[in-house]
């Protein structure tokens, strides 16, 4: 493609939920996605929560579905809204569920067969799912102190192991070549190359947040050389308003600001660099 540019799952897009796409601060409608909750990218491929289902789509081609899967438990299919997914390099769709009011993880494999995310993590604060590799996938844990911190599950030991180098994760994104990781907590967002975070190690502060500042959602682009941050401004009561899709590229170690716009929508779930 000629240029980096982002597709956000936002409402907006002929009366409902669509895609958009972000180009050099400028927005474009693109297409309409009824019932889609959640995007991620696989490689070459989208990967969407459409329903209880998932869906993929070329990333050259975002307006045609390529396969669709429908996850379930034998006869039983997925109940529930799919707010967070990233599938593996082995094919393992993992899958942050919401129903009821609580959030609940998942491993699909490729025939759609589904099992419990275990062990699960404890108080989970967001949705945020990322596999570090074919067997390891990273979430949001509470400590002892009911602290969110990054944690990652060992799928194949059935282990969680709790990361000490940043508390009060709020949300996260892992880049698709998974090497580098970013992580927002309710004051500044922080950056590091993934084995960094699995030391341990305190991740480099790359952009302090205002106190009203609220930030849900990060997408890293395939070398994690650029960030997209959608953010907002909180008031008194907890609404959020203000919107802006704010975009960052990296030089060397340091960050500096490219873009920054308000949204044309209200609500935003997902967001993917396409480069």
């Amino acid at each position: 493609m000629s240029a980096p540019h982002l597709l956000v799952l936002a409402d907006g897009v002929q009366g409902g939920v669509g895609l958009w796409t972000y180009t050099g601060g400028s927005w474009a409608p693109k297409w309409p996605l009824p019932g889609a909750t959640a995007l991620d990218r696989d490689g070459q491929s989208l990967i969407l929560g459409i329903g209880g289902s998932l869906e993929l789509r070329a990333e050259t081609s975002p307006q045609t579905p390529v396969a669709s899967l429908s996850p379930h438990s034998g006869n039983k299919l997925l109940t529930g809204t799919i707010v967070g997914l990233d599938r593996s390099d082995a094919g393992v769709t993992a899958i942050a569920v919401s129903e009821s009011g609580g959030l609940a993880f998942q491993l699909v494999a490729a025939d759609g067969s589904t099992g419990e995310l275990s062990p699960a993590p404890d108080s989970p604060f967001g949705p945020s799912v990322a596999w570090v590799d074919s067997e390891r996938l990273a979430v949001i844990s509470d400590d002892a102190r009911q602290i969110p911190r990054l944690a990652v599950v060992d799928t194949k030991k059935h282990e969680i192991v709790l990361l000490s180098g940043l508390g009060g994760v709020r949300v996260f994104a892992l880049s698709p070549d998974r090497r580098t990781l970013v992580a927002a907590t309710e004051s500044a967002v922080y950056v590091a190359p993934v084995g960094d975070w699995l030391g341990d190690e305190e991740p480099s502060r790359m952009v302090s947040l205002d106190p009203s500042q609220v930030v849900w959602d990060l997408a890293l682009s395939a070398d994690g050389s650029r960030l997209a941050m959608l953010s907002g401004t909180e008031d008194a009561s907890g609404v959020v308003a203000d919107i802006h899709e704010i975009t960052y590229v990296r030089s060397g170690s340091s960050w500096s600001e490219e873009t920054d716009s308000t949204v044309p929508f209200s609500r935003a779930v997902g967001q993917v660099w396409l480069d």
